[in-house]
């Protein structure tokens, strides 16, 4: 009879966020913490939860000039740090995987550190603070007296609002290289389609007055976006997650947002964000000020919903639009990733894809941390704009080919055995297919 295996998938132990000037003197530690997760903890573990990380920030700062440090392992623990503010620290401890396991001496729990990639996580804890800064504005912003509340207890309570429903969604077991990348998927248009949504942004905005900018996605890849491509792709992750519902068709969903703007960098605060979802459609606009909200919500009706539907079936009947066939897992794979605009494209499943996808379609998790290792190797700054080629193979037969040019990487996975001739050519073979007009 077999022993079933016991095993403990990757977990969050905890997540707290913390300002040492609030607290400075002995006895008010408790001051120093601005949120903490779960809230059910005693307060003495979460004033000593923050007091080793205050221990861990201080010494790391004896070797380096700045306050990097970013993560710290230990065999049961993985602990992110990211300051997003002078002052203000996020901590994610996450529980290290483990496989229970039998020798002679009694059973023991194996733990896989390596199933956790640095890069990974902590790019999902930074986007954590985004999401905050898109909806509510920096935490320095927040730190004002409100109603019947001194600076401090507002800024708690903006936290705990927010967080508390946050945390709750983070599929951190689903993060993989996407969360690494921060991108977006562009859709691939004929210019006589491209030209149909323009106008159809170019209408609205000149028709609206308070319509200051716009986003346009279908089946959740862009077609045109008017803000920055990091408040993009925040915005997007917000439309793909649980904080955005709809109960009906074409229903209005209404935010005060702050958006980066790109050419001075200073936060553009639009008192509404409207999205709309017609059919496979998703349409975002950003707004002033507003006399007539529910005026101009029934005006938007009666302009943008027939146009809306009639485009998503145009789009539809695209080629590009319509769904493949079902892949073959050991087919060759490949993702693009530019830095520049923060755009990506290609076979491999990520993010909402790889969620709905079986596994047998999805790439390894160690294969998905070498891509990710590779793509920090070439974000060096000695390595920066370089072009290069690097070749690799995994334990279980698999083929990792990277080449970088000018802040573009691209990925070809190869699964199969094979020499390194076979597996260049099949590189060119793929590059030429997928990759035309791209400098590789």
């Amino acid at each position: 009879m077999s022993i079933p295996v016991i095993k403990a998938g990757l977990s969050l132990r905890s997540f707290y966020i913390f300002n040492s000037s609030f607290g400075p003197k002995e006895g008010e530690e408790e001051k120093k913490i601005l949120f903490y997760h779960p809230q059910e903890t005693d307060i003495d573990s979460k004033i000593k939860d923050v007091g080793l990380s205050e221990a861990i920030v201080k010494f790391s700062n004896t070797f380096t000039n700045d306050e990097s440090v970013q993560a710290m392992h230990t065999q049961k623990t993985c602990q992110l740090y990211y300051q997003p503010e002078p002052g203000y620290w996020m901590i994610m401890v996450l529980n290290v995987p483990f496989e229970r396991k039998t020798r002679e001496t009694g059973d023991y729990n194996e733990y896989h550190g390596d199933d956790i990639h640095d890069t990974i996580y902590q790019a999902v804890l930074r986007q954590s603070y985004k999401m905050f800064r898109l909806f509510l504005g920096t935490f320095e912003s927040n730190l004002k007296p409100g109603e019947d509340l001194d600076a401090v207890a507002n800024l708690i309570g903006k936290l705990e609002e927010f967080y508390g429903k946050y945390i709750l969604h983070l599929k951190l077991k689903d993060c993989d290289v996407l969360d690494a990348f921060g991108s977006v998927q562009y859709l691939p248009l004929n210019q006589l389609v491209f030209l149909r949504v323009q106008n159809f942004i170019n209408m609205i905005e000149a028709t609206f007055e308070p319509i200051k900018q716009c986003i346009f996605l279908y089946d959740d890849q862009v077609i045109w976006s008017g803000i920055n491509p990091t408040d993009l792709y925040t915005i997007i992750e917000y439309l793909n997650g649980p904080m955005f519902q709809t109960s009906s068709p074409g229903q209005e969903q209404s935010r005060k947002v702050y958006i980066q703007e790109q050419a001075t960098g200073q936060d553009k605060v639009y008192n509404f964000m409207v999205c709309r979802k017609v059919q496979n459609v998703t349409l975002c606009l950003f707004l002033d000020q507003v006399e007539n909200e529910k005026a101009l919500y029934d005006e938007l009706n009666a302009v943008i919903n027939p146009q809306l539907s009639s485009i998503s079936v145009s789009l539809g009947q695209l080629p590009e639009a319509t769904p493949t066939a079902k892949e073959d897992p050991t087919a060759p794979k490949f993702i693009y990733f530019n830095e520049l605009n923060l755009h990506y494209r290609g076979s491999i499943r990520l993010g909402v894809q790889k969620r709905n996808s079986p596994p047998a379609t999805t790439i390894p998790n160690d294969v998905m941390n070498l891509i990710v290792d590779l793509l920090d190797d070439g974000r060096r700054p000695e390595r920066r704009g370089a072009a290069e080629e690097t070749i690799l193979k995994t334990h279980d037969d698999f083929w990792i080919v990277k080449r970088s040019c000018n802040a573009r990487h691209v990925f070809v996975v190869l699964n199969k055995s094979s020499t390194l001739i076979d597996v260049s050519e099949e590189t060119r073979r793929i590059l030429d297919q997928n990759m035309k007009g791209v400098f590789f």
